[in-house]
């Protein structure tokens, strides 16, 4: 049986990538974007863990987990807004490695979708919503291809 990664592992990876990707912005994992004070800056929340997604001719064996975050981003201007939202893109859709760095999870593929873009009256602030959608493999999944790459190709994933 297939079993998936602590989503505590999850968002420790998020906010590493986040970080990495946007530089000097700040960063926030479910912040009150009323309190914010700075000019631009990005806030995301993790949702739809866990979803049954069943891969190979075996439908009780779960091959991949695809947890979707949604991003949202902030700038007082909207051409800050714009390039924000532009680095995200450049660099996470589509993205296959390390996701957070050296110590995060592995994701096979990372989709970006750009939900719409707003501007709050009462902020002073441009807005635009992001959908990150990110595929990790199960941990026995995990384990098979990483057995398979030592040379143990005595299984196969089913």
């Amino acid at each position: 049986m297939a079993s998936q990664q602590n989503p505590v592992d999850y968002v420790k990876a998020i906010q590493a990538q986040l970080k990495t990707v946007l530089g000097v912005i700040p960063v926030y994992s479910l912040m009150n974007r009323n309190y914010a004070t700075q000019p631009k800056f990005a806030t995301w929340q993790l949702r739809n863990v866990h979803q049954p997604v069943y891969t190979g001719p075996i439908q009780s064996v779960k091959g991949i987990d695809r947890p979707t975050f949604q991003v949202s981003l902030f700038a007082q201007n909207a051409a800050d807004v714009l390039s924000m939202s532009n680095t995200i893109l450049q660099a996470m859709h589509g993205y296959t490695g390390m996701f957070g760095g050296p110590t995060g999870i592995y994701v096979t593929k990372t989709d970006v979708q750009w939900l719409y873009n707003s501007y709050d009256d009462k902020l002073g602030m441009n807005q635009i919503f992001l959908d990150i959608t990110i595929d990790i493999q199960t941990l026995h999944e995990q384990s098979v291809f990483n057995s398979f790459l030592k040379g143990n190709n005595h299984g196969s994933p089913q």
